[in-house]
């Protein structure tokens, strides 16, 4: 289901180029309810320092993790100047994403290998994290449908190697219980197995363990990213309640 990789890029400058027009119109102090320890002003310091990282590993095409040390992020000293400099680094991470060959090979934590990877990761990060911006300010706009269903499918894909930075998703495990996640009256669905030695996407099953379902894509995106929760009421839960306890226990990252 994956996107182009111009789709990656022009989802990359309007996510960052929305977070940085709340931050200026909005109180960069306020408390971003789904991240207790954030204010707005986290959630920009944090966008502009990751999209910068995520660049110069693209532009360097690493072939291992780039400390962050070896990155000149330029964070003002200022919170009030964090929207400026958010867009303004926005422009020339821009600038690299586009020159890059999305095939070229490099370092990812996930499956794939290729600057793709990268473009992929950092445009769901900047769709999560505007909503956690918009969230702070009060002022929330929609998502675009296919770019949810995509993020949750990215971060389907992704988990079983988010193990190195979040060693509890290696709890993941089970003897083939299935998960099935979808979205009302649609196609989108995913299923999850949980093995004794490892978890992963599997072709559909006819009747899981357990499933979760959401009104909207970017409802699920919001629920498998820990932003709302199963009781919200865009949200249907069924079958093994421990099954699903477990995952969302230990699913996020």
């Amino acid at each position: 289901m994956a996107e182009s990789y111009s789709t990656y890029c022009d989802a990359i400058e309007r996510e960052v180029t929305r977070i940085g027009e709340v931050g200026r119109s909005h109180d960069l102090a306020a408390a971003v309810p789904c991240c207790p320890d954030w204010a707005l002003a986290d959630v920009l310091r944090h966008v502009g320092v990751l999209q910068q990282w995520f660049a110069a590993m693209i532009e360097r095409r690493s072939p291992e993790r780039l400390p962050f040390g070896e990155v000149d992020f330029g964070v003002p000293a200022e919170a009030a100047d964090y929207p400026e400099w958010l867009v303004a680094r926005q422009i020339e991470v821009g600038k690299v994403l586009r020159a890059a060959d999305p095939d070229a090979p490099m370092y990812t934590w996930g499956p794939g290998g290729e600057v793709r990877f990268w473009a992929r990761r950092m445009a769901m990060e900047c769709l999560v994290h505007r909503y956690d911006a918009e969230l702070a300010a009060g002022a929330l706009t929609p998502v675009d449908p296919t770019l949810a269903a995509d993020g949750v499918e990215e971060f389907l894909v992704n988990l079983p190697s988010a193990v190195g930075f979040a060693p509890h998703v290696a709890n993941l495990r089970g003897t083939g219980q299935t998960i099935g996640f979808g979205v009302w009256g649609t196609e989108v669905d995913w299923t999850v197995r949980l093995d004794t030695d490892s978890f992963g996407l599997v072709p559909a099953v006819a009747d899981p363990d357990a499933t979760v379902s959401a009104e909207t894509p970017d409802a699920l995106l919001l629920l498998v990213y820990g932003r709302i929760s199963r009781d919200d009421t865009r949200i249907k839960s069924e079958g093994e309640a421990d099954l699903l306890d477990k995952w969302f226990t230990h699913s996020r990252f």
